[in-house]
Protein backbone atom coordinates (compact mmCIF):
# COMPACT_ATOMS: atom_id res chain seq x y z
CA UNK A 1 0.00 0.00 0.00
CA UNK A 2 1.43 3.38 -0.99
CA UNK A 3 1.52 6.46 1.26
CA UNK A 4 -1.25 8.02 -0.85
CA UNK A 5 -3.42 4.91 -0.51
CA UNK A 6 -2.83 4.86 3.25
CA UNK A 7 -3.89 8.49 3.63
CA UNK A 8 -7.19 7.80 1.85
CA UNK A 9 -8.05 4.46 3.47
CA UNK A 10 -11.83 4.36 4.10
CA UNK A 11 -12.48 7.42 1.92
CA UNK A 12 -12.73 5.03 -1.02
CA UNK A 13 -15.93 3.65 0.53
CA UNK A 14 -17.73 6.94 -0.15
CA UNK A 15 -18.26 5.92 -3.79
CA UNK A 16 -19.62 2.47 -2.94
CA UNK A 17 -23.33 1.72 -3.30
CA UNK A 18 -23.23 -1.11 -0.74
CA UNK A 19 -25.90 -0.48 1.94
CA UNK A 20 -23.45 -1.58 4.66
CA UNK A 21 -21.21 1.40 3.86
CA UNK A 22 -23.92 4.06 4.33
CA UNK A 23 -21.92 6.00 6.94
CA UNK A 24 -19.14 6.70 4.46
CA UNK A 25 -21.58 8.40 2.08
CA UNK A 26 -22.75 10.99 4.63
CA UNK A 27 -21.83 14.55 3.73
CA UNK A 28 -20.04 15.02 7.06
CA UNK A 29 -17.97 11.83 6.68
CA UNK A 30 -15.29 13.11 4.29
CA UNK A 31 -12.40 12.08 6.56
CA UNK A 32 -10.71 8.92 7.80
CA UNK A 33 -12.11 8.21 11.30
CA UNK A 34 -9.60 7.48 14.10
CA UNK A 35 -10.62 3.80 14.26
CA UNK A 36 -9.05 3.42 10.79
CA UNK A 37 -6.47 6.23 10.83
CA UNK A 38 -4.69 4.72 13.85
CA UNK A 39 -4.11 1.34 12.17
CA UNK A 40 -0.80 0.27 10.71
CA UNK A 41 -0.72 -0.27 6.95
CA UNK A 42 -0.76 -4.04 7.58
CA UNK A 43 -3.78 -3.81 9.88
CA UNK A 44 -5.68 -1.62 7.43
CA UNK A 45 -4.90 -4.01 4.57
CA UNK A 46 -6.24 -6.89 6.67
CA UNK A 47 -9.43 -4.96 7.38
CA UNK A 48 -9.75 -3.94 3.73
CA UNK A 49 -9.44 -7.60 2.73
CA UNK A 50 -12.02 -8.46 5.40
CA UNK A 51 -14.53 -6.11 3.76
CA UNK A 52 -13.92 -7.66 0.35
CA UNK A 53 -14.21 -11.24 1.63
CA UNK A 54 -17.35 -10.66 3.70
CA UNK A 55 -18.98 -8.90 0.74
CA UNK A 56 -18.15 -11.89 -1.43
CA UNK A 57 -19.64 -14.30 1.12
CA UNK A 58 -22.58 -12.00 1.95
CA UNK A 59 -21.56 -11.93 5.63
CA UNK A 60 -23.01 -8.46 6.12
CA UNK A 61 -24.25 -7.07 9.43
CA UNK A 62 -21.22 -5.74 11.25
CA UNK A 63 -21.09 -2.69 13.51
CA UNK A 64 -20.55 0.71 11.92
CA UNK A 65 -18.14 3.59 12.50
CA UNK A 66 -20.17 5.43 15.21
CA UNK A 67 -20.44 2.50 17.65
CA UNK A 68 -16.87 1.36 17.01
CA UNK A 69 -15.70 4.94 17.64
CA UNK A 70 -17.49 4.89 21.01
CA UNK A 71 -15.69 1.65 21.88
CA UNK A 72 -12.37 2.97 20.57
CA UNK A 73 -12.68 6.06 22.78
CA UNK A 74 -13.62 4.06 25.87
CA UNK A 75 -10.87 1.49 25.43
CA UNK A 76 -7.99 3.71 24.35
CA UNK A 77 -9.03 6.75 26.36
CA UNK A 78 -9.09 4.77 29.61
CA UNK A 79 -6.55 2.04 28.96
CA UNK A 80 -9.14 -0.74 29.24
CA UNK A 81 -7.32 -4.06 28.82
CA UNK A 82 -9.82 -6.78 29.73
CA UNK A 83 -12.68 -7.04 27.21
CA UNK A 84 -15.34 -9.67 26.59
CA UNK A 85 -17.24 -9.58 23.32
CA UNK A 86 -20.57 -11.37 22.99
CA UNK A 87 -21.07 -11.54 19.23
CA UNK A 88 -22.37 -13.79 16.48
CA UNK A 89 -21.00 -12.38 13.24
CA UNK A 90 -17.83 -12.29 11.16
CA UNK A 91 -15.24 -10.57 13.35
CA UNK A 92 -15.23 -6.86 12.44
CA UNK A 93 -15.46 -5.53 15.99
CA UNK A 94 -13.11 -8.24 17.25
CA UNK A 95 -10.48 -7.10 14.74
CA UNK A 96 -10.76 -3.43 15.68
CA UNK A 97 -10.85 -4.09 19.42
CA UNK A 98 -7.85 -6.36 19.01
CA UNK A 99 -5.96 -3.69 17.08
CA UNK A 100 -6.69 -1.16 19.86
CA UNK A 101 -5.40 -3.54 22.51
CA UNK A 102 -2.30 -4.22 20.44
CA UNK A 103 -1.57 -0.47 20.29
CA UNK A 104 -1.71 -0.41 24.11
CA UNK A 105 0.60 -3.46 24.34
CA UNK A 106 -2.13 -5.39 26.18
CA UNK A 107 -1.63 -9.11 26.67
CA UNK A 108 -4.59 -11.51 26.70
CA UNK A 109 -6.93 -8.56 26.36
CA UNK A 110 -9.92 -9.82 24.34
CA UNK A 111 -12.09 -12.88 24.92
CA UNK A 112 -14.66 -13.21 22.14
CA UNK A 113 -17.61 -15.53 21.69
CA UNK A 114 -17.77 -15.51 17.90
CA UNK A 115 -4.82 -9.02 18.38
CA UNK A 116 -4.10 -10.89 21.57
CA UNK A 117 -7.48 -12.51 21.08
CA UNK A 118 -9.13 -15.67 22.35
CA UNK A 119 -12.16 -16.83 20.37
CA UNK A 120 -14.39 -19.35 22.13
CA UNK A 121 -16.87 -21.31 20.03
CA UNK A 122 -19.58 -21.79 22.65
CA UNK A 123 -22.73 -20.08 23.88
CA UNK A 124 -22.19 -16.93 25.90
CA UNK A 125 -24.78 -18.37 28.31
CA UNK A 126 -22.82 -21.58 28.92
CA UNK A 127 -22.21 -21.78 32.67
CA UNK A 128 -18.47 -22.19 32.08
CA UNK A 129 -18.15 -19.16 29.78
CA UNK A 130 -17.58 -16.46 32.37
CA UNK A 131 -14.89 -18.42 34.21
CA UNK A 132 -13.11 -19.19 30.95
CA UNK A 133 -13.10 -15.48 30.13
CA UNK A 134 -11.85 -14.51 33.60
CA UNK A 135 -9.07 -17.09 33.45
CA UNK A 136 -7.89 -15.91 30.05
CA UNK A 137 -8.08 -12.19 30.83
CA UNK A 138 -6.46 -12.57 34.25
CA UNK A 139 -9.36 -10.91 36.05
CA UNK A 140 -12.91 -9.65 35.72
CA UNK A 141 -13.74 -7.95 32.41
CA UNK A 142 -13.59 -4.17 32.46
CA UNK A 143 -15.77 -3.88 29.37
CA UNK A 144 -18.33 -6.24 27.86
CA UNK A 145 -19.53 -5.55 24.32
CA UNK A 146 -22.94 -7.18 23.81
CA UNK A 147 -23.82 -7.51 20.13
CA UNK A 148 -25.08 -11.05 19.79
CA UNK A 149 -28.39 -12.54 18.63
CA UNK A 150 -30.44 -9.34 19.09
CA UNK A 151 -33.24 -11.52 20.50
CA UNK A 152 -35.10 -10.12 23.49
CA UNK A 153 -34.90 -13.22 25.68
CA UNK A 154 -31.25 -14.05 25.02
CA UNK A 155 -30.18 -10.43 25.49
CA UNK A 156 -31.96 -10.23 28.84
CA UNK A 157 -30.39 -13.54 29.89
CA UNK A 158 -26.94 -12.30 28.82
CA UNK A 159 -27.33 -9.13 30.86
CA UNK A 160 -28.36 -11.16 33.92
CA UNK A 161 -25.49 -13.62 33.41
CA UNK A 162 -22.66 -11.19 32.63
CA UNK A 163 -23.36 -8.11 34.75
CA UNK A 164 -22.26 -9.93 37.95
CA UNK A 165 -19.00 -10.87 36.21
CA UNK A 166 -18.12 -7.25 35.42
CA UNK A 167 -15.34 -5.54 37.38
CA UNK A 168 -16.47 -2.74 39.74
CA UNK A 169 -16.76 0.44 37.68
CA UNK A 170 -16.85 -1.67 34.52
CA UNK A 171 -19.03 -1.10 31.49
CA UNK A 172 -21.44 -3.06 29.34
CA UNK A 173 -21.94 -1.57 25.88
CA UNK A 174 -24.93 -2.85 23.91
CA UNK A 175 -25.47 -2.27 20.21
CA UNK A 176 -28.89 -2.15 18.48
CA UNK A 177 -30.93 -0.62 21.30
CA UNK A 178 -33.18 1.51 19.06
CA UNK A 179 -36.80 1.04 18.02
CA UNK A 180 -35.59 0.45 14.45
CA UNK A 181 -33.16 -2.29 15.55
CA UNK A 182 -35.91 -4.14 17.43
CA UNK A 183 -36.84 -5.54 14.02
CA UNK A 184 -33.58 -7.55 14.07
CA UNK A 185 -35.13 -9.86 16.69
CA UNK A 186 -36.18 -12.94 14.71
CA UNK A 187 -38.58 -13.86 17.53
CA UNK A 188 -40.30 -10.47 17.14
CA UNK A 189 -40.41 -9.93 20.91
CA UNK A 190 -38.84 -6.48 21.06
CA UNK A 191 -35.13 -7.20 20.71
CA UNK A 192 -32.33 -5.44 22.57
CA UNK A 193 -34.46 -2.34 23.11
CA UNK A 194 -37.04 -4.20 25.18
CA UNK A 195 -34.42 -6.25 27.04
CA UNK A 196 -32.46 -3.17 28.09
CA UNK A 197 -35.64 -1.33 29.08
CA UNK A 198 -36.80 -4.17 31.32
CA UNK A 199 -33.32 -4.66 32.80
CA UNK A 200 -33.16 -0.95 33.63
CA UNK A 201 -36.56 -1.10 35.35
CA UNK A 202 -35.41 -4.09 37.40
CA UNK A 203 -32.18 -2.31 38.45
CA UNK A 204 -33.06 1.37 39.04
CA UNK A 205 -29.96 1.88 41.18
CA UNK A 206 -27.60 1.21 38.25
CA UNK A 207 -26.50 3.83 35.72
CA UNK A 208 -27.98 3.10 32.27
CA UNK A 209 -27.86 5.30 29.17
CA UNK A 210 -29.51 4.57 25.82
CA UNK A 211 -28.76 6.75 22.79
CA UNK A 212 -31.21 6.90 19.87
CA UNK A 213 -33.55 4.57 21.76
CA UNK A 214 -36.69 5.85 20.03
CA UNK A 215 -35.30 6.18 16.51
CA UNK A 216 -37.88 4.40 14.31
CA UNK A 217 -36.12 4.15 10.93
CA UNK A 218 -32.88 4.48 8.98
CA UNK A 219 -34.12 7.68 7.36
CA UNK A 220 -34.72 9.48 10.66
CA UNK A 221 -33.41 13.05 10.18
CA UNK A 222 -31.53 15.17 12.69
CA UNK A 223 -29.45 12.48 14.38
CA UNK A 224 -26.39 13.81 16.19
CA UNK A 225 -25.12 10.37 17.18
CA UNK A 226 -25.03 8.91 13.66
CA UNK A 227 -26.16 5.34 14.32
CA UNK A 228 -29.87 4.70 13.87
CA UNK A 229 -29.41 1.27 15.52
CA UNK A 230 -28.70 2.91 18.89
CA UNK A 231 -26.28 2.14 21.71
CA UNK A 232 -26.75 1.40 25.39
CA UNK A 233 -24.28 1.85 28.24
CA UNK A 234 -24.42 0.24 31.68
CA UNK A 235 -21.90 1.06 34.41
CA UNK A 236 -21.41 -1.12 37.47
CA UNK A 237 -20.94 0.87 40.70
CA UNK A 238 -17.42 1.02 42.10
Amino acid sequence: MTATDASRRSLEFSTSTEPRLWWHRLSRSNYVPPIYASLTDQEWQLLHDWFEETTRQNLIGECVVPIMSVLHGLVMGSGIQRIVQLGTHAGYSALLLGFSLRQMYAQHGLFSFEIDVKVELRSSLDLASSQLARNYLGGAPELIFLDSSHEYRQTLDELDAWYPELAPGGLIVLHDTSEFAASFDVTQQGGVRRALGEWREAHPEIEVISLNRNVPAMETPGLVYQDFCGVGLIQKPV
